[in-house]
């Protein structure tokens, strides 16, 4: 319970009271229950498609559904792809390009990589038949991307966002984020479930390999942009196959 109220506090708004001090350990554990806070994500993303779709026509209820999880999650992961963006595509050595994602300022990589995910997503979320186990789904998919992406060590020196968790996380954590999320996603679309999640899964992959090729690691921000790259990933896959 302890870790799940770790997992909370660090990918929601939600005001979560964690009693005594945090233990070495314990933030990386909670990695493993990411995909539990991504089903919340998710239940909510189905809700206000819903309730919005009672009275408001397309792309609405879409582009409701996405605002809703920008103000549970604080817009952490849009934050964390732009400021990415900004440096990682600036064109600049790895030392510069760090800075630039430190700097809260955001630059025009930055914007267009915002517009063009929000835009992607509405537009697919708009798209889809089965809406509502793909929009529980999805958040589910994305934050066990930022898991397997734990496994590189962090590219800052010091302490940051993503320091307790990256390269901390063990193969075990990894396996058990693997499994909580494979579960709902068998339930919900069968055997096409899992292999949606699995393309997704190997579309941050990728993602995450040049990301600390090029920064030498993860860094808190990088995590952002995977989760929002395989949350489009896996909306256009549903897309495709669904």
């Amino acid at each position: 319970m302890r870790g799940l109220l770790l997992a909370l506090q660090l990918l929601t708004r939600i005001p979560v009271r964690i009693s005594g001090e945090i233990r070495p350990g314990e933030m990386p554990a909670s990695a493993s229950l990411f995909p539990l806070v991504g089903l919340l994500v998710g239940g909510l993303m189905a809700v206000i498609y819903y309730l919005s779709s009672l009275i408001l026509p397309p792309p609405l209820p879409a582009w409701l559904a996405i605002a809703a999880v920008l103000f549970l999650t604080g817009g952490l992961h849009l934050d964390g792809l732009m400021d990415t963006a900004d440096g990682v595509f600036s064109g600049h050595s790895r030392e510069m390009a760090l800075m630039i994602m430190k700097d809260s300022r955001v630059g025009s990589m930055g914007v267009m990589a915002c517009v063009m995910v929000l835009g992607i997503k509405a537009a697919a979320i708009s798209s889809l038949s089965g809406t509502y186990p793909v929009l529980l789904l999805t958040p589910v998919v994305a934050r066990t991307s930022m898991v397997l992406a734990m496994r590189y060590p962090y590219a800052r020196q010091g302490e940051g966002t993503g320091s307790p968790f990256a390269g901390q996380v063990t193969v075990g954590q990894i396996t058990l984020a693997i499994m909580v999320a494979l579960v709902p996603a068998v339930l919900l679309l069968g055997i096409e479930g899992a292999v949606l999640a699995a393309g997704a899964w190997l579309m941050g992959a990728v993602v995450s390999w040049w990301l600390a090729k090029r920064l030498g690691g993860m860094t808190g921000d990088t995590y952002g942009f995977i989760n929002e790259i395989t949350e489009i990933s896996f909306l256009l896959l549903a897309v495709a196959a669904l």
